[in-house]
C-alpha cells in the first residue's frame, strides 16, 4: 500500500462504483459519490481510478448551492474539488496538467459559482488540458449564489496568454 501523505487513513484511494451499483434506494437519496479522496490536494496525481473516467472538477462551495448536485452533477462522475481562492493556483495547474497527462481522462465538466474567483478554476482546467497536450472535452457550468444554474453547456478552451 502506497504511502499516504501525513500517515491518515482517511486518504486512501477509494472507488465506491460497485458498492453503490449494488445498493437500491430512491434516485433523490442515493449518494452518486464513486471515489475518495475529493480534494484536490489530497488526489495529487496518484488517482489511478481518474483513467478512462469523465470528471467532475467542482468548486467547493457549488454542492452546498445547487439542488440535487448529487443526482445532477455527479453521477457516473469521478469527483475532484477545490477552491483556487483558498489554495495555491499554480499546485492545482501542476497537478491537474500531470493528471491529464497520465490518465485516459473522457471528460472534464467544471462546475463552479458565479463568484469571480471561481473563474479562476475554470481558466487553470482550460490551461491544464492545453499543457496536457491532450483533446479533453471540457463543459462548463455556473451556478449563481442562490442555487440557480447561471450558463451551462460546452466551452470553447481559452486561447493561452501571450506575455507581452
Amino acid at each position: 500500500m502506497k504511502e499516504t501523505p501525513c500517515g491518515c487513513p482517511s486518504m486512501r484511494p477509494v472507488d465506491f462504483s460497485e458498492q453503490q451499483a449494488a445498493k437500491k434506494v430512491e434516485a433523490d437519496e442515493r449518494p452518486e459519490l464513486q471515489n475518495w479522496p475529493i480534494q484536490l490536494k489530497l488526489i495529487g496525481t496518484g488517482g489511478e481510478y481518474l483513467n478512462d473516467a469523465d470528471i467532475l472538477l467542482a468548486a467547493d462551495c457549488t454542492a452546498f448551492s445547487a439542488v440535487g448536485f448529487h443526482r445532477r452533477f455527479i453521477k457516473g462522475k469521478k469527483v475532484i474539488i477545490g477552491c483556487p481562492k483558498l489554495d495555491n493556483a499554480q499546485s492545482y495547474f501542476e497537478t491537474l496538467s500531470e493528471m491529464f497527462k497520465l490518465y485516459s481522462i473522457k471528460s472534464v465538466q467544471v462546475v463552479r459559482m458565479e463568484v469571480p474567483c471561481c473563474g479562476g478554476l475554470a481558466y487553470i482546467t482550460q490551461q491544464a488540458i492545453k499543457q496536457s497536450g491532450k483533446d479533453i472535452p471540457y463543459s462548463e457550468v455556473v451556478i449563481g449564489i442562490k442555487g440557480d444554474i447561471k450558463s451551462e453547456g460546452m466551452a470553447p478552451l481559452i486561447p493561452k496568454l501571450q506575455t507581452a
